[in-house]
């Protein structure tokens, strides 16, 4: 009796699921990045508001501010800046703003509101994001390409 050449159905549906799994594994792997970076704004944006509410009805003088590796909330107490515990949780590396790291924070604010109108970028390595915002509080936040 000939023996027939070829695979049977099941070799071929065990191909097929590990196919499928390394796909599915490799589309989440290369989305991860950019998801990391949304969050970690999103989370950034939201304590940047919680912080300017803070400010107003505490009355309050904070900011924001980039360390080198990652932002930073403070606010002032006598002649110095004190850093506030904020969880903003990891911080994607790459992602950073458009100005360089110092002590004093380059957002500023106050209980009237933001001490300036002003907008930053946010880069990283696959995007940017604008943020502008308005001396009465409002935060905008745009993604460029």
């Amino acid at each position: 009796m000939r023996r027939e050449q070829g695979f049977s159905l099941i070799e071929l549906l065990v191909v097929l699921a590990i196919a499928g799994l390394m796909t599915s594994l490799a589309v989440a792997w290369l989305d991860s990045g950019k998801t990391n970076v949304d969050q970690a704004l999103q989370r950034l944006a939201a304590e940047t508001r919680t912080q300017a509410a803070l400010a107003r009805h505490a009355g309050q003088l904070r900011g924001l501010r980039w360390t080198g590796q990652r932002p930073e909330f403070v606010r002032r107490e006598g002649d110095a800046w004190v850093v506030e515990t904020v969880a903003l949780g990891d911080w994607p590396k790459g992602l950073r703003p458009d100005w360089p790291a110092s002590a004093q924070p380059h957002l500023l604010f106050t209980p009237q509101g933001w001490a300036q109108p002003g907008s930053v970028r946010w880069h990283w390595a696959k995007g940017s994001q604008q943020w502008a915002w308005r001396r009465d509080g409002k935060l905008q936040l745009a993604p460029l390409p």
